[in-house]
């Protein structure tokens, strides 16, 4: 099976404006961020970069100035679906497990970007349920003073997990739900089980998981016409329904003709569903208490049973939101990304594993990493007994990658301006 589409259709017309007015004339304008740059879209001069601070305890900053708040960890390149958008169904070969970062490097990446401001975390992958050890490094990690941390899941095994992930420390949940049609998510996912995810969302809700948002990838002629049905399904159950605009991974392989779904048309689809749509007040984010999170979707507010209830939508392809980007990506080998559309990274694996720390003169331990000599299951801890050195390094590394983090990305809605990697090996 090539393609989830169910009927045949055209591509949706890429937004533009600073402001959209979106469906008909009654929809709010809503207003969106543009990127500082990117090619085709007019001015062709970058925004001005400054020199990297010689603080090595300022905030992280890019090159532009934007502030770094935010990491997202790929824990494994291993996934129990094959999402048609995501992965190939054939023919993607997993790292050796030698390869990934064990779990007390990764502790130790985090730690180190704490030190300069990074508080909110997200486990992804592949899918992060499948790596062994799961709720130890949960744990681990839960000791480590962060804001938040979150888990970015398909669900499939979240029905014997979301207790225990609660009790070790997670604090949030998304979970992805492309349709609410069996057929259809047998489909797309091309072997998951859609009963089992929403016994594993239930679940969620009875381990006292709350805020959780359902993560679903919009796409003309296959679930185009479910928008209103998940949205209902997420407020009769205290979810938040996030809609996603499809992106060009894997060089665009993986983009089907026809299949792309602007952010304007799911606005104007949910309009004709619900009614008029409410912008929210400029000063909220994801951060606000209501809503927490840090990551790049838009909300508005959508009338339902007499309430104002909240739908994200992630635009990236035509309404990017690169003037505020505050994350970088840790892949499950150490590369930091500093933007999900470019191939390039920052090698931190290297840092970690060729960098040889003196012993200190006494048994003092890093405070944020009081247990990370113990072993967990079959992760082999570091031979590294002095960790601040290391730490500097690594915060080193960071800035001097994130000094050249490019301005924008240039996603086009027929498939072009993606990396050449698969989701699947960055967790999105």
């Amino acid at each position: 099976m090539s393609s989830p589409a169910r009927k045949a259709s055209q591509p949706a017309t890429a937004a533009s404006g600073v402001s959209a007015q979106v469906g008909a004339s009654s929809m709010p304008r809503v207003a969106y961020h543009l990127p500082i740059f990117a090619p085709g879209l007019g001015d062709k001069t970058p925004a001005s970069r400054v020199a990297q601070t010689t603080d090595p305890q300022a905030p992280l900053t890019d090159g532009l100035k934007r502030r770094i708040e935010y990491l997202r960890v790929s824990l494994t390149d291993r996934c129990n679906y094959r999402c048609t958008y995501c992965m190939p169904e054939e023919g993607v070969q997993v790292l050796p497990r030698p390869e990934l970062l064990n779990f007390e490097e990764l502790a130790e990446v985090i730690a180190a970007l704490m030190q300069v401001g990074v508080r909110r975390v997200r486990l992804t992958g592949g899918e992060p349920t499948v790596r062994k050890d799961l709720l130890a490094l949960v744990q681990r990690l839960g000791q480590l003073g962060l804001t938040d941390l979150a888990m970015s899941t398909n669900g499939e095994r979240l029905a014997e997990l979301a207790a225990p992930l609660r009790q070790a420390g997670l604090t949030r949940l998304n979970v992805s739900v492309d349709t609410l049609n069996p057929q259809r998510f047998t489909q797309v996912t091309r072997r998951g089980s859609l009963e089992r995810v929403l016994q594993g969302l239930q679940a969620a809700r009875a381990a006292g998981f709350v805020h959780t948002k359902l993560n679903t990838v919009a796409m003309q002629g296959f679930n185009d016409d479910e928008l209103g049905a998940l949205c209902r399904y997420a407020f009769e159950h205290d979810f938040t329904p996030r809609f996603i605009e499809l992106m060009p991974m894997s060089g665009g392989a993986l983009f089907y003709p026809g299949t792309f779904l602007s952010a304007a048309k799911i606005r104007e689809t949910l309009q004709q569903e619900f009614g008029p749509l409410s912008p929210l007040p400029s000063s909220f984010s994801e951060g606000d208490g209501a809503l927490p999170g840090v990551g790049p979707a838009r909300y508005l507010g959508v009338p339902y049973r007499g309430e104002l209830r909240q739908v994200g939508i992630i635009s990236a392809v035509t309404e990017p939101f690169c003037d505020t980007c505050n994350r970088v990506r840790l892949s499950a080998t150490g590369q930091l990304h500093g933007c999900l559309a470019y191939d390039d990274a920052i090698d931190l694996r290297s840092v970690l594993r060729s960098t040889v720390q003196a012993p200190k003169s006494g048994p003092q331990q890093s405070p944020a990493m009081s247990d990370v000599g113990a072993s967990v299951g079959s992760e082999a801890p570091m031979s590294v007994s002095d960790l601040d050195p290391l730490r500097q390094q690594l915060i080193d590394a960071v800035r001097s990658g994130l000094a050249e983090k490019r301005p924008a990305h240039a996603f086009t809605t027929q498939g072009c301006g993606g990396p050449t990697k698969h989701m699947v090996s960055i967790g999105g």
